[in-house]
């Protein structure tokens, strides 16, 4: 398990987004041992008049291992074209 909370403040043009990738225990269990599950999301959100758009994600992915959503959540800061329409 490793825990991991990354959030990039990124601008395009005149639009700001937030970019959070967070590690979170499975809270559903249907197996024995989801309970000590963790998986990783990144979501990123428009930033409206300094308050964050949480209600309306921009875009949303989950992942099993922390590597993975560490390098797209990079990925994401590089390049946000590609991930998210603005």
């Amino acid at each position: 398990m490793r825990e991991l909370e990354l959030k990039n403040i990124i601008k395009i043009d005149e639009r700001e987004f937030l970019i959070s990738t967070i590690s979170m225990h499975v809270r559903h269990s249907f197996f024995e041992g989801d309970m000590n599950k963790i998986v990783y999301e990144t979501m990123v959100f428009e930033i409206i008049d300094n308050d964050v758009a949480f209600h309306k994600p921009l875009f949303n992915e989950r992942y099993n291992m922390a590597d993975e959503a560490i390098a797209e959540h990079g990925a994401i800061v590089k390049n946000p074209r590609s991930f998210f329409i603005v």
